[in-house]
């Protein structure tokens, strides 16, 4: 099966007519099955509130559909977020009267090949059927969003495969723990399944792992993980930034659907925590800068 994954914002009108919801927590996430291809559309439910909630959502994302009918600073900060964190493709819900105006606000940003779209729901759909997603990150990793346990099935974690495959009855490492786990089961849009590609949605019973010792933010793969606690390396701040930082001050690494505090000492970050290393860049974020998720740091 085929799957694509969308973020979404402020767009509940469309997506509640055309997907059904499913997992519901500070971010919530929507299903819907065309034959062999599943889209799972994913809600910052908890934004603008609360920030993590906006960049969890996104960073699994293939694709973005947001709408502008609302220009507020909420959707320039959206606007702001889906740009660092290198979203190119997507669809912006508009007016007729506001669609240039868009067109002026992304122009300059990463987002300047949106479709701005202003059709009806189901004509989404078929729009969004013709997407091919691009998918850069190499590695076998699966990223783990929620996890609880189950009567009689133990352990279930619901997350993403970034990158690579997983199968049934492997053996892998879930990071930050570096303990070896095995997947038993596997299930897509609540179907047992041997295996699962890259983009899939899945739902994995797991063995050898309890849901207390689970977080966020957590991956899985087959190999060991790199980890940091510092980062050095070029620090971007989006050109939207009012209040530029200064050589020192708090900020959190805020995608990897993790929000790791630390200090940014000139070019460097030091964390709290450790964090494992799959990419070469992390965004930033400061709740006393406007836009709150104002840059990269790439290394």
């Amino acid at each position: 099966m085929e799957s694509l994954n969308i973020f979404t914002y402020n767009a509940q009108e469309y997506i509640r007519e055309i997907a059904k919801a499913g997992t519901n927590s500070d971010i919530t996430l929507y299903h819907r099955k065309d034959g062999d291809r599943i889209f799972t559309f994913i809600e910052p439910s908890k934004y603008p509130d609360k920030l993590s909630s906006l960049t969890d959502s996104i960073f699994p994302a293939d694709i973005a559909v947001i709408s502008g009918k609302n220009l507020d600073k909420h959707f320039g900060e959206v606007i702001v977020a889906l740009d660092l964190m290198g979203k190119k493709n997507g669809f912006i819900i508009s007016d007729e009267d506001k669609k240039d105006i868009i067109k002026k606000i992304i122009s300059n940003t990463n987002l300047r090949n949106y479709n701005i779209f202003t059709g009806r729901p189901m004509e989404l759909v078929d729009q969004l059927s013709d997407v091919i997603p691009e998918r850069k990150l190499n590695g076998n990793y699966t990223l783990i969003d929620h996890f609880f346990k189950v009567r009689g099935v133990g352990t279930v974690a619901l997350g993403f495969v970034l990158s690579g495959e997983i199968k049934k009855h492997d053996k892998l490492i879930i990071s930050d723990i570096d303990k070896e786990i095995e997947i038993k089961s596997i299930q897509m849009n609540d179907v047992d399944v041997e295996s699962a590609s890259t983009g899939s949605r899945v739902g994995l019973a797991l063995k050898n792992i309890e849901p207390e010792s689970m977080s966020r933010g957590m991956l899985l793969s087959d190999k060991p993980f790199e980890y940091k606690t510092e980062i050095s390396g070029n620090i971007n701040i989006h050109s939207s930034v009012k209040n530029r930082p200064e050589n020192s001050y708090e900020a959190f690494v805020s995608d990897m659907m993790r929000y790791q505090r630390g200090r940014v000492e000139n070019n460097k970050i030091i964390l709290d925590k450790k964090i494992p290393v799959i990419k070469n860049n992390i965004v930033l974020s400061n709740n006393n800068i406007i836009p709150r998720v104002f840059a990269t740091l790439n290394f």
